[in-house]
C-alpha cells in the first residue's frame, strides 16, 4: 500500500461524504424556504396558512433528496404522535416518480444477477420496464417453456445511498434527540425502527420469502392473488443479488371506481380488507406498502397484491395487543383500550393515567355504533396520535405498523367504496384470533 493509498477515503466514506453535501443542500433549501414562507406570512397576515405551505415545501425537498428520504417520509406521515398534522398529511403524498434503469444497463445487470445470458434464460425479455420506483424497477419476461415472469431488478448503487443516509439519518437523529424541542420525544427509536425497515426492502430474499408467506396465510381467500417467486430463477444466491424472478399476474391496469362499477368495486375492496385483517390479526403479518401501484382491483372483483419488500412480521406481544384493542374499540370499551395503549408506551415517566384514560374513553365512545361508511379510521387515528402527543406518550413502533398498513389501504380504496365498514369486516378475523387461534 502506498502513502498516498493509506490517506485516501475509502468508497464507503466517500459516499457518506457526498450524501453528506447533497442530504446538507436539501436541508439548507428547506430551512430558507420555510423561513422565506414565515416572513411572508408575517408580513401579509396570513399566519393560518403556514402550516400546510411549510409542510409542502418540506415534503418537496425531501423528494428530492432521493429514496431513504422519500420511504422515510412515507412511514413518519403516520406518526401524528411525533409530527404536525399538516407535516404527515403532506409526507402521505409523496410517491416515487423516477425513470427507469436505462435498457442496456438493465439488460446486463439481469444477465450478471442471474448468472447467465438473457437468452440462455428467457425466450424473449421485455427492457421497457412496467413499473419504476426509488428502488427497484420490473420488467416482464417469457421463460421458455412460456411461463410468463415479471423481474424485479433493485437498481444499481441504491444499497449504498440508502446505508450512507441511513447512517447521516441516525446521526442527525441522535443530535436532534438532545435538544430541548425534541427532549422526550422517542426519535432515536422511531428512526432505528423505520431505518430497519427502510434497508429491509432492499432484501429481495427476504421479500421472496415474504411472498410466499402472504401467498399461504391468504390461501384460504380465493379472491385473492399474491405472485409467488419463481422456483428454479428466484433462488437466494439469485435473489442475494438483487434480482427477483417471480409469477407474471396479466391484466394489472389502473382502474378508476366508473370502470369497475359500484358492484366489482364493493367485492374487491372488501376481499382486500379481509385479508389484511386475516394476515394481521391471525399471522401477525402488515402489508405496509399497500398504495394503488401494489394494490389491484379486477372487474371480476378479485385483487392482486403486488410487492412484498415492506412486509413486517409483528412480535406475538404486538399482534395480540393491537388485535385487541381493534377489538376493544369496535365493542365501545375505552378503557381497556387506554390499558393497551398504555402499556405499548416506551415512556410513561410524568403520565398522568386518569386523564389519559379518560380522553381514551370519549375518543372510543365517539365511534361506537357509528354506521356503516360514518366511522372514519384516519380521523380516529388522528384523534389518538394527537391525545399521545399531548400527554407526552409514545407508542412502541411495534404498535404503530399495523396503523400503517391500514391507513395507507384505506387512502388507496376510500373512493371505490367509500361506505366500507371497517370494524363491521375485522369481527370475524378479531374473534377467531382472540377466541379461538392456538
Amino acid at each position: 500500500m502506498t502513502a498516498t493509498s493509506a490517506h485516501r477515503p475509502s468508497a464507503g466514506a466517500r459516499m457518506i461524504a457526498g450524501r453528506f453535501l447533497t442530504v446538507g443542500r436539501t436541508f439548507l433549501a428547506v430551512a430558507v424556504r420555510v423561513g422565506a414562507l414565515w416572513v411572508v406570512a408575517r408580513l401579509t397576515g396570513r399566519r393560518a396558512a403556514f402550516p400546510r405551505a411549510a409542510a409542502a415545501a418540506v415534503a418537496t425537498r425531501l423528494h428530492r433528496a432521493g429514496p431513504t428520504f422519500v420511504k422515510l417520509a412515507q412511514l413518519l406521515s403516520t406518526r401524528l404522535d411525533l409530527l404536525p398534522a399538516e407535516l404527515c398529511k403532506a409526507f402521505s403524498r409523496l410517491y416515487d416518480d423516477v425513470p427507469a434503469i436505462p435498457s442496456k444497463t438493465a439488460e446486463e445487470l439481469v444477465a450478471a444477477r442471474l448468472g447467465a445470458p438473457l437468452k440462455a434464460v428467457f425466450a424473449r425479455f421485455d427492457v421497457k420496464a412496467v413499473a419504476s420506483g426509488s428502488i427497484a424497477c420490473v420488467y416482464r419476461g417469457t421463460l421458455y417453456d412460456g411461463t410468463e415472469v415479471a423481474v424485479k431488478l433493485r437498481r444499481p448503487g441504491v444499497e449504498e445511498i440508502i446505508a450512507a443516509d441511513l447512517r447521516l439519518i441516525a446521526w442527525g437523529t441522535a443530535l436532534a434527540a438532545r435538544t430541548p424541542m425534541m427532549r422526550g420525544l422517542p426519535a432515536v427509536a422511531a428512526v432505528r425502527q423505520m431505518s430497519r425497515a427502510i434497508a429491509g426492502q432492499l432484501d429481495f430474499t427476504a421479500e421472496a420469502a415474504a411472498l410466499v408467506r402472504l401467498s399461504a396465510a391468504l390461501k384460504e381467500l380465493t379472491e385473492i392473488k399474491v405472485p409467488l417467486p419463481h422456483p428454479e430463477y428466484a433462488d437466494p444466491v439469485r435473489t442475494a443479488k438483487g434480482v427477483l424472478v417471480m409469477e407474471y399476474l396479466p391484466g394489472l391496469a389502473r382502474r378508476s371506481p366508473e370502470d369497475l362499477g359500484k358492484e366489482a368495486s364493493v367485492r374487491a375492496v372488501e376481499a382486500a380488507l379481509a385479508a389484511i385483517y386475516k394476515i394481521l390479526f391471525l399471522d401477525g403479518l402488515v402489508h405496509c406498502d399497500l398504495h394503488p401501484g401494489n394494490l389491484y382491483l379486477m372487474p371480476d372483483g378479485s385483487v392482486q397484491i403486488l410487492d412484498a419488500g415492506f412486509v413486517v412480521e409483528l412480535p406475538e406481544s404486538a399482534r395480540r395487543a393491537f388485535t385487541e384493542f381493534f377489538f376493544r374499540m369496535g365493542t365501545g370499551n375505552g378503557k381497556r383500550c387506554a390499558e393497551i395503549v398504555l402499556s405499548t408506551a416506551m415512556d410513561r415517566r410524568g403520565l398522568d393515567d386518569g386523564a389519559f384514560t379518560a380522553e381514551m374513553v370519549a375518543l372510543v365512545e365517539s365511534v361506537t355504533g357509528v354506521r356503516a361508511g360514518e366511522f372514519d379510521l384516519l380521523r380516529f387515528a388522528g384523534g389518538l396520535f394527537d391525545m399521545q402527543r399531548r400527554h407526552g406518550l409514545h407508542a412502541d413502533p411495534q404498535f404503530i405498523f399495523p396503523l400503517l398498513g391500514i391507513l395507507v389501504f384505506e387512502g388507496a380504496i376510500n373512493a371505490y367504496h367509500p361506505e366500507v365498514d371497517f370494524q363491521e369486516l375485522a369481527m370475524p378475523y378479531l374473534v377467531r384470533a382472540l377466541f379461538t387461534r392456538q
